[in-house]
């Protein structure tokens, strides 16, 4: 068995691989030193309880993240390549362009076992808490969320249906403008709900149009922001209206140590 490890900016994610069968994940938030938060991680999923033979890593923290002191055969693996290979297998889409919705925003076109990195966008997860924080106080994210479910981006959104009554490619629902239509009657939670779908739009457009450029059908999207309800009915609105099929991959929360874990295939660079 292989333990796949993505030591991130905001949490660490495990997910252990036997032969290619996904048979466990954990996503642990990052609230201390990235050593100890590995530690946390495996006594909580009880991974380390596993047959692991061999351990793989990636992410910005994984030279700090404590792997070593597991005692086992372990490598590094490319973060693209990872978050590549874990798109096209959770989707089993030889051809996609994957999207990794994390602290920030990374794409990665795969492509029949090659990866190829399009670029990225700093709107991410740790713009919405940086957002949250700083307008409305909060400073978890799971209060975040809570308050988002209970908003109505329609109070600080400007809409196409404000505006006229659409067309057969513009829906009334659609966003003209994001936060324009926001005032001192918007509630907290109304803020809310219109930061996380600031972040969830920036991502999907940058997505339809990065699909263009490279005559790619589909979107496979990767990373903690897809557990969200408000995610997976953006995204469908976007599948909808718009030509690329999105696709929230399986596991996607923990999908780049996924991704980590079956790259050792191609890797002998055992320490």
């Amino acid at each position: 068995m292989i333990l796949g490890i993505d030591a991130g900016t905001s949490a660490v994610k495990l997910a252990v691989l036997d032969e290619g069968r996904v048979c466990a994940t954990h996503y642990q938030p990052n609230h201390d030193t990235t050593a100890h938060t590995l530690q946390q991680a495996l006594e909580q999923s009880k991974i380390n309880a596993l047959p692991i033979t061999h351990v793989a890593v990636t992410g910005l923290n994984g030279s700090r993240c404590g792997a070593e002191c597991l005692g086992l055969p372990r490598c590094t693996v490319s973060e693209l390549d990872a978050i590549g290979c874990a798109g096209a297998f959770l989707s089993g889409k030889s051809e996609a362009l994957v999207v990794n919705m994390g602290t920030g925003t990374t794409f990665v076109l795969a492509q029949n076992g090659t990866y190829t990195h399009l670029g990225g966008t700093g709107i991410g997860g740790g713009t919405l808490m940086g957002l949250g924080r700083g307008l409305l106080g909060v400073h978890t994210p799971d209060e975040l969320f809570q308050l988002a479910n209970q908003g109505d981006m329609g109070h600080v959104d400007l809409r196409i249906g404000d505006l006229f009554v659409g067309s057969e490619t513009l829906d009334p629902t659609l966003t003209s403008s994001n936060l324009a239509k926001a005032s001192p009657d918007s509630t907290r939670a109304d803020w809310s709900a219109g930061l996380l779908n600031l972040v969830l739009e920036c991502t999907g457009t940058m997505a339809m149009l990065a699909c263009g450029a490279h005559q790619v059908s589909d979107v496979v999207l990767l990373g903690a922001l897809t557990r969200l309800p408000q995610a997976k009915a953006r995204f469908q609105v976007f599948t909808q209206f718009y030509a690329p099929n999105y696709v929230i991959a399986p596991h996607a929360d923990c999908a780049t140590a996924i991704g980590t874990a079956l790259l050792t295939k191609e890797n002998t660079s055992w320490i």
